[in-house]
């Protein structure tokens, strides 16, 4: 008897957490219903890491073309594929941060659009820096290796009256150099508007057509420095200095949308080496033009 009561009181516990846990879709407690993990180990600057979602869709739902993903808005997504048994996503590294990922709610819809989550764990990809230290390399060297104890004080003196000279002729060298300059500057063309610089540079870069191939990644690290430099001028902040993604969150002008685009194609070809076609490159050089035509000062 006491054994049959024990089963009954079981089974209805089992039931209430199922019931209540599964609420309005979510997940009780930490039980992650999806795997994540990166594919790589680590990421460096301007790579294409892939993200892969592991999950079974539960009965009755199913998982739209484009999942909604929760998590995810602070990084640009290059490729979102669903897969047989989940979603593969395709991130731009654009920071030199690790990527860390927080738990992910991804969105499954029944046929009658009752909404379910499915929360993957956390997850996070280092990002290395490119530029390679060695912290031994940084430390002060002792007297004693620049000035040998066994010189003698003649030569110390000569050392001492040489580096003195080499001062002298370079102050001499900078206020020779600086009257120069000064005398140039009074005869210095105004500076041109930034939008005509801007197109001149363009024509330049087109003197001698669309590169072959291996030439059009140096033909897009041009023509973005350019579209920059345009932006920084006309606009409130450096563009010229920030990464593309900074670059979308201090834009506020509605035609600044395009140039968003532009970029982000070239950051593709300029890091990740993405091919691109002949045909698509002369696009986003007319799209440059008619930006600059577009956010171009007014005439007077």
């Amino acid at each position: 008897m006491k054994s049959n009561f024990f089963l009954i009181f079981f089974t209805f516990f089992i039931f209430a957490i199922n019931s209540f846990g599964s609420a309005n879709g979510t997940i009780a407690g930490d039980v992650y219903e999806v795997s994540a993990q990166f594919t790589q180990k680590k990421a460096a600057l301007g790579e294409i890491v892939n993200l892969r979602l592991n999950f079974n869709i539960p009965p009755g739902f199913k998982l739209p073309d484009n999942a909604e993903i929760a998590g995810l808005d602070n990084y640009d997504i290059v490729q979102k594929k669903n897969l047989a048994n989940g979603i593969s996503i395709d991130i731009f590294v654009d920071k030199m941060e690790n990527i860390d990922l927080p738990s992910l709610d991804i969105y499954l819809y029944d046929k009658n659009d009752k909404q379910k989550v499915l929360k993957s764990n956390p997850v996070v990809l280092p990002v290395e820096s490119l530029v390679k230290v060695k912290p031994s390399e940084n430390l002060l060297r002792p007297a004693k290796s620049i000035i040998s104890s066994e010189y003698g004080i003649k030569k110390v003196l000569f050392i001492i009256l040489l580096v003195i000279c080499v001062v002298l002729v370079i102050i001499t060298a900078y206020y020779f150099i600086k009257y120069f300059k000064s005398k140039k500057s009074d005869h210095k063309v105004p500076a041109l508007p930034p939008h005509i610089n801007a197109l001149n540079r363009i024509d330049s870069l087109l003197l001698s057509g669309i590169p072959d191939r291996y030439g059009r990644r140096g033909f897009c690290f041009t023509l973005s420095e350019i579209l920059r430099e345009y932006m920084g001028n006309i606009r409130n902040f450096n563009a010229l200095e920030m990464t593309t993604h900074e670059i979308s969150g201090a834009a506020r002008e509605k035609a600044d949308l395009e140039l968003l685009k532009i970029l982000k194609k070239m950051d593709l070809v300029k890091f990740a080496d993405t091919f691109i076609s002949g045909t698509v490159l002369e696009e986003q050089v007319e799209l440059s033009r008619e930006y600059i035509d577009k956010t171009k000062p007014e005439e007077l």
